[in-house]
């Protein structure tokens, strides 16, 4: 299958091989036949034309091919998958965009790895999960899977650091901790620690895993706050929950998740994202 929106970008990447790539062999003979400031401008201005149009032709024939068989299916450059490996076919935002995801069985301390394919949105996706649906047939699921002792550990310390940083800070434990399926419908990879209900109404949990998530349940939906490179320590932020707070809802304006943010008094802004559906619920 090919991507109709980087199949193009594909044609003009190869156009611009062509083009940009006999001007670039042209100038270098001219400047290597006879050195000349001329030619020798020539070749520096063509060669990051030419380089431009090689990385575009490459990353759409990597991302935009993928091939589908009975046995499994591969994309250019990349390890071929099994049938047998694929837990679910779906759709997830990535970026801002929906794009096909497939929840592929893995070894080690975590039982699930997720592929992505950024070169097939919109109705390009579509078509590609229902190739892949057709072959994998009814969705494995998550449900007897279960990450490694030494993975539950380090959750585990995880939590206990979180726990320890709001007491610190607050005086509050949580009102209950106990290990939840998060992310993977039927399979239990997070501990969850219940701060309760504030004084808004809204329940504050923290979702911890090898990092921790924090989350807020409002009128029935939940949402995780936005975590970044530089982001405050979660763990630092569920005090702040715990008092007053205005809220200000940001729905969707096409791409991405629906926003939800909390201004406390003297602080920053706490930006949340609504929570994903199951991504894989499509193969279900």
């Amino acid at each position: 299958m090919i991507s109709r929106r980087t199949g193009w970008r594909a044609v003009w990447g190869a156009l611009g091989i062509l083009v940009f790539g006999a001007a670039f062999v042209a100038a270098l003979v001219a400047f290597i036949a006879a050195p000349h400031v001329d030619s020798g401008m020539l070749v520096i201005i063509t060669l990051p034309f030419f380089a431009a149009a090689l990385v575009m032709a490459a990353e759409a024939l990597m991302q935009g091919m993928v091939h589908v068989d009975q046995q499994g299916y591969t994309m250019p450059l990349r390890p071929r998958h099994a049938w047998k490996d694929v837990l679910g076919v779906g759709f997830g935002e990535v970026d801002g965009r929906r794009l096909p995801v497939v929840a592929l069985a893995t070894p080690g301390d975590f039982p699930v790895a997720q592929d992505t394919f950024p070169g097939f949105a919109d109705d390009d996706g579509d078509a590609l999960v229902e190739a892949m649906v057709r072959w994998t047939g009814d969705s494995q699921g998550f449900a007897g899977l279960r990450p490694s002792e030494g993975w539950w550990a380090a959750a585990e310390a995880e939590a206990d650091r979180v726990t320890g940083v709001v007491e610190a800070a607050s005086g509050r434990t949580p009102v209950s901790r106990e290990r939840v399926a998060y992310g993977y419908p039927g399979m239990v990879s997070a501990i969850r620690l219940d701060y309760g209900t504030n004084a808004a109404g809204d329940l504050v949990e923290v979702l911890c895993r090898r990092t921790s998530d924090l989350a807020v349940t409002r009128e029935g939906r939940r949402w995780l706050r936005q975590n970044r490179k530089r982001s405050a320590d979660p763990a630092g932020q569920v005090a702040w929950l715990l008092g007053d707070y205005e809220v200000a809802h940001v729905p969707n304006t096409g791409a991405g998740f629906d926003r939800l943010t909390l201004q406390v008094p003297g602080q920053r802004p706490l930006r949340f994202n609504a929570e994903e559906p199951d991504r894989f619920a499509v193969a279900a």
